[in-house]
Order: structure tokens, then C-alpha cells, then sequence
């Protein structure tokens, strides 16, 4: 059969870290519980699952899974009997209660190949109260030879309690070369990877997600939208709702993407990244000037905790609020 070993299925940028875990873990340093955390799109899950899987190894080889024992095919095949992936069910966003218990019970068997437990549960914050509750027991007392690795992008979402019974590691953004050279990797050299890891704000895998959608292809459009906007050619109720239509949280990490964009060209005179939207971000630059765009990434920021808070935002208002800061109205005079 094909090997497949972690250090292939780990991102570039993340190879270092997973042979630090591992030689915690030979060393006996490492917790029992650990919190994977950073910005979405960097590659999290697969530095969790790669270390999942040499740990399942039955002869890992320099710390990597030799991708051709039984662990390691049964890992590959997600059916290993002492590894459980817990992510939201199909058509839910929610990691269930319901989820978590059978979590506990699984921690409390026996490892049926006299080794290690291993459970990556992704994204955290998906927990909602009762969930992370009910997780808390396991996290602080998860029996011998459980490893509980926890992958989150917002882990401010997390109760108090769950975080403070895990080691936190923050993995940072990838260097942009590493990243622009990986994603080159996946789509191909040329001036749409540049675009694309802009777009993400750095995340070389979001980067990719975008690269097939109808989105990024509209993006123009949206950029357009917006200088009618300061223009006084389409009001604010118009551009917000059309936005509203879109994947919300990508567009407001695209929003912050080319506002970043716009501040850089004010500010050093240096063109944007993606070639396409370039002149139109140029111009949105110029007619809206340093201070509004700094007002504008404040209320993104704003937008961006409502919309991830849970509490379920009207989003046409939502954009609305955001939009007026863009054109110099004070957002803070109306409420979600």
C-alpha cells in the first residue's frame, strides 16, 4: 500500500511543532489535555491528526508513523478502536451533549491495543455550555493513557473552566513565503495564489477553500459596491443587503483584508496584493482616507464577536452598521 505518514499529511510550517509534541510525549512532559488554538485556515486539525496518528503508531520512526502497521492503516481509515474524532454531526454546527458523554464513556475503557487513548475534538468552541460541562471531569481526571487534544480558532468561546485544565499552544500564521509556497503547490504558480492568500489574511488553507468558490470570483463586484457607496450611488440598506447574502464571517475576513490593503497603500504607498482588485482598492483608499478605514476595522472587529457570540445578529443590520461607519456615520447610534 501507499504510505501516508503524518510528516505528509502535516502542513510544512507545522513539522517542527509535531516532532516537539512528539518529544514531549516520549519524555513524559506532555499534558494529558492540549489546546490547539490560532486563526482558522493554518492547518490545526492536521498537526492534531498527524499526532494522533504516531501515536497510534506501533513503530513510529523518528517520531512520525511508519503509515504501514495496523495502527496506522486503521488511524488512515478513521476505524483505529483507542482514536475518536469528535466534530459537529452532518447539517449541524453544534457538538452535541449527547457527543460528549459517549466521549467520556469511550475515555473510560480500556485501550483495546494496550496503549494509548487519543481524542482530537474540533472545532472546541462548537461545545455549547452543557457540552464543555460535561467534558470538564474528563479533562481534569481523563484516566491513564488519554491524550485529549482540543482544535480551536476561537478559544475565548471556551468556559473558563476548559481552558484552564488544558496547556495552551498558539499556533501562529505560517510565514508568507511558506504559506504562498505551499498554496503554489496546490493551485499553481501565478498571481491567483497571491490573491488568494490576501484574501485569507495569511491562511494558507482558507486560501485554498476559496480558490474554488463563486465568491472569490464576485469579489470584484463586492469592492465595486463598495465605491458606489462612498460615491452616493447605492445606499447603505442596498450594499448591506447584498452582503448579507454572502458567507458572512468570509466576507468580513475579506472586508478586513482589504481594508489592511487600503490602510497600506495610505500609509506606505504600497499596492495591494491582488492584482485584480487593485485599482478599485486604491480608489476606495483615496475616497475614504486613513481615519474612517481605521473606524471601519474597529466595527469589523465589533461585527465579527456579534456574529461569533452566538446571540445570532440580524446580519442586514449587521452590515448596515458597518457600512455607515465606511461612509462617516456613527454605528454606535444604532443597535443589533
Amino acid at each position: 500500500m501507499t504510505e501516508r505518514a503524518p510528516m505528509q499529511l502535516v502542513c510544512p510550517w507545522h513539522r517542527d511543532t509535531l516532532q516537539q509534541l512528539w518529544q514531549q510525549h516520549q519524555d513524559g512532559r506532555l499534558p494529558h489535555a492540549l489546546l490547539l488554538c490560532g486563526h482558522a485556515g493554518i492547518g490545526k486539525v492536521r498537526l492534531a491528526r498527524a499526532f494522533a496518528e504516531s501515536v497510534m503508531c506501533q513503530q513510529p520512526r523518528a517520531g512520525m508513523a511508519c503509515g504501514l502497521c495496523q495502527g496506522c492503516r486503521l488511524a488512515a481509515a478513521g476505524s483505529h478502536p483507542d482514536m475518536a474524532m469528535l466534530a459537529p454531526e452532518e447539517g449541524s454546527k453544534a457538538i452535541k451533549i449527547d457527543q460528549v458523554r459517549e466521549l467520556v464513556e469511550f475515555c473510560a475503557r480500556t485501550p483495546q491495543f494496550g496503549g494509548y487513548r487519543v481524542v482530537v475534538v474540533f472545532p472546541a468552541e462548537a461545545m455549547n455550555r452543557n457540552a464543555q460541562n460535561a467534558l470538564l471531569k474528563t479533562l481534569e481526571e481523563p484516566g491513564s493513557n488519554t491524550l485529549l487534544l482540543l482544535v480551536s480558532h476561537q478559544p475565548g468561546r471556551l468556559l473558563p473552566t476548559v481552558r484552564s485544565r488544558c496547556q495552551q499552544r498558539l499556533l501562529p500564521l505560517p510565514a508568507h513565503a511558506d504559506g504562498l509556497a505551499w498554496l503554489n503547490e496546490q493551485i499553481g504558480q501565478g498571481e491567483r495564489a497571491e490573491a488568494l492568500l490576501a484574501l485569507a489574511g495569511g491562511a494558507p488553507l482558507q486560501a485554498l477553500a476559496l480558490e474554488g468558490s463563486d465568491w472569490f470570483a464576485s469579489r470584484d463586484k463586492l469592492v465595486n459596491q463598495m465605491l458606489a457607496l462612498v460615491a452616493g450611488r447605492q445606499p447603505v440598506s442596498q450594499v448591506a443587503q447584498a452582503f448579507a447574502s454572502q458567507d458572512t464571517v468570509g466576507l468580513l475576513d475579506a472586508l478586513y483584508s482589504w481594508s489592511h490593503a487600503a490602510l497600506g497603500w495610505l500609509s506606505r504607498g504600497r499596492e495591494p496584493a491582488d492584482r485584480q482588485l487593485a485599482g478599485s482598492l486604491v480608489k476606495l483608499a483615496d475616497a475614504v482616507g486613513a481615519q474612517r478605514l481605521l473606524a471601519f476595522n474597529q466595527q469589523l472587529a465589533r461585527s465579527r464577536r456579534a456574529l461569533l457570540s452566538g446571540s445570532n445578529p440580524n446580519r442586514d443590520l449587521l452590515f448596515e452598521q458597518l457600512l455607515l461607519v465606511l461612509v462617516g456615520v456613527d454605528a454606535d447610534r444604532y443597535a443589533f
